[in-house]
């Protein structure tokens, strides 16, 4: 069971800490995590606590970069003061005294951490953030003897507990100090918040009943009309098909229809804004990425859609094939359906596009510290939920880094879609 927080970001103001604390107040005996840690009761003013603390920062620097990705950022956090179901405080002392006791434990080049004092319940507690692990960390070791730990121990952090790091562990540590220059930490994230999904369940069968009024017109036209013409009349625009050419020429027609038919709602959905996903890539590093690749893997009932398949003219319609006995030319084009939908704000070097259950955004190059936007998504949920929020993950690679950074865009279902619009009812005339 995860903290009843929302840990997709940093916890940084005073509010947000105070949240935090609340969560673990809160929290059962079991949610402690290998990103948070929370002691009951210490005493400030002990060398004891300074340099158990420290323990606990080197800990949460020493954690996976992919890993610790996933949650509040990277920042890992330690509380004094609080435990599930009770608030019991601290006795504060200055903090310059706290980090001047705290700092020989983790040498001069130590990770960076940032205490906060949180009033809850009446009582204070001591938050520590300590900043996220990128790559090219240095393994950040302890750097004075105290109790059975002496200097040069290696801490990590397991799922609720900080130890002494194993061989696998030193490994993975030592793969990090060296690779600043390979691994890549771009990231993924939401322009527009909240993203909201409405419901579309019934957009099938109106189609459907559509596409059968529509059906019943056309196979109307399967009959002979006017006069006949004898075999010596000139007539260049004599209708000489049969009417198994005829059902032919209408299936053709039909099937186009049954795509004009969705390409109309779509493009009413989407120009509506219904479902939008606008998604930023951002490069934090000081290099350049390419052929960089973003990945979301949609979850079941929603579906997906470009916007810029529909951000051009008015979808066109198909012709209605002429009915049996009408002046039919010989060179008419039997292609019936010419989609005039015109994307717009394409970019060569970026392409998206939709395959199967997957978004994939291909971008040719990155350069460094760039942020760039990605072409609109709109969501389509076609079927009814039992949940009111859904979670897209999302993954980020390139060819020239190693690694994949991981993260994940909420989205909430929204109400159901109207029923009748004027477009289904322009798509019916």
């Amino acid at each position: 069971m995860a903290l009843n927080v929302d840990h997709s970001k940093a916890f940084r103001t005073p509010l947000q800490l105070r949240s935090l604390v609340e969560a673990v107040k809160n929290a059962g005996e079991h949610d402690e995590n290998d990103w948070i840690e929370w002691k009951s009761q210490y005493n400030l003013s002990e060398k004891q606590t300074k340099a158990t603390l420290a323990r606990h920062i080197l800990a949460m620097a020493n954690r996976s970069v992919e890993k610790s990705s996933q949650v509040a950022n990277g920042h890992g956090y330690i509380l004094v003061g609080v435990e599930p179901g009770a608030v019991s405080g601290v006795s504060t002392i200055d903090l310059a005294d706290l980090e001047s006791g705290i700092r020989p434990y983790l040498g001069p080049q130590g990770p960076e951490w940032i205490p906060t004092y949180v009033k809850v319940d009446e009582r204070q507690v001591l938050v520590i953030a300590v900043d996220p692990p990128r790559d090219g960390d240095p393994i950040y070791t302890l750097h004075k003897d105290y109790d059975k730990y002496y200097a040069g121990m290696i801490f990590v952090r397991r799922t609720a507990q900080t130890v002494i790091a194993g061989p696998g562990e030193v490994l993975r540590l030592t793969q990090r100090a060296q690779s600043s220059e390979e691994r890549q930490s771009l990231t993924v994230e939401t322009v527009n918040n909240p993203v909201v999904v409405p419901c579309w369940p019934w957009l099938e069968e109106t189609l459907e009943s559509l596409l059968g009024e529509e059906r019943g017109i056309v196979e109307a036209g399967n009959k002979r009309r006017g006069g006949s013409r004898g075999p010596f009349t000139v007539a260049p625009n004599f209708d000489n098909r049969s009417e198994s050419d005829y059902a032919r020429e209408a299936e053709d027609y039909l099937s186009h229809y049954k795509t004009y038919l969705f390409d109309v709602a779509m493009q009413s959905y989407v120009r509506k804004g219904h479902g939008l996903l606008q998604l930023r890539l951002r490069n934090t590093q000081e290099r350049s990425y390419q052929q960089v690749r973003v990945e979301l893997e949609l979850p079941d009932g929603v579906s997906a859609i470009l916007g810029e398949d529909y951000s051009g003219d008015d979808v066109e319609a198909p012709s209605r094939p002429k009915p049996l006995g009408e002046d039919y030319s010989l060179i008419q084009s039997n292609i019936v359906n010419m989609r005039n939908i015109v994307p717009i704000g394409h970019t060569p070097d970026v392409h998206l596009r939709v395959e199967g259950r997957a978004i994939l955004c291909d971008v040719a190059s990155l350069r460094a510290e760039e942020i760039l936007s990605l072409p609109a998504v709109h969501l389509v949920a076609f079927e009814k939920s039992r949940e009111s929020s859904l979670v897209i993950p999302w993954s980020v690679t390139a060819v020239n880094a190693l690694g994949r950074t991981r993260g994940h865009v909420e989205i909430e279902l929204g109400a159901e879609i109207e029923k009748y619009t004027k477009e289904a009812e322009q798509a019916d005339g």
